[in-house]
């Protein structure tokens, strides 16, 4: 079994210039109402790399929505991860992300702060041995780099 992990060109593709407008058509095609709380939260996803939290997208558009629950945050972020407008990415940071790129890439994790930035790089097919499989049958590769960033390092 060979399993793909993403590659450059693959994140690349089919991403419009303005991923609020892409995450709002999204929305439209699956039927979904596009109210003030959704077009915001697609507002602040849009060219977003930083893969935020619930909790630090709930501090953002709380600014400028004082009404906005989290609650509604997570169900807004949960219906675009559910339709595969967004990623949910669980990086073992201790809160999950949200990626506004839904197409297979990889992601840089820094240990010290928790940063998670995507990682565009072409990664050969991985051969996964039937005896290492144990009856798991996977769906993709996702390739985390560890370490230290830029800023932490400083």
């Amino acid at each position: 079994m060979v399993v793909r992990g993403g590659s450059q060109a693959e994140a690349g593709a089919n991403q419009s210039p303005r991923t609020g407008s892409r995450l709002l058509s999204t929305l439209r095609r699956h039927r979904r109402r596009l109210t003030p709380q959704r077009a915001l939260i697609c507002r602040l996803l849009d060219g977003n790399t930083e893969h935020l939290s619930a909790e630090a997208l709930y501090r953002r558009a709380q600014a400028l929505m004082p009404t906005l629950s989290l609650r509604t945050v997570y169900a807004i972020l949960s219906d675009l991860a559910e339709i595969g407008a967004i990623r949910s990415l669980d990086m073992g940071t201790g809160s999950t992300r949200y990626d506004p790129n839904p197409t297979p890439h990889h992601h840089l994790v820094c240990d010290r702060c928790g940063k998670v930035r995507d990682a565009l790089v072409p990664v050969p097919p991985i051969e996964l041995p039937p005896d290492q499989r144990r009856g798991f049958w996977p769906r993709r590769v996702d390739l985390v780099f560890r370490g230290v960033c830029g800023e932490c390092r400083r």
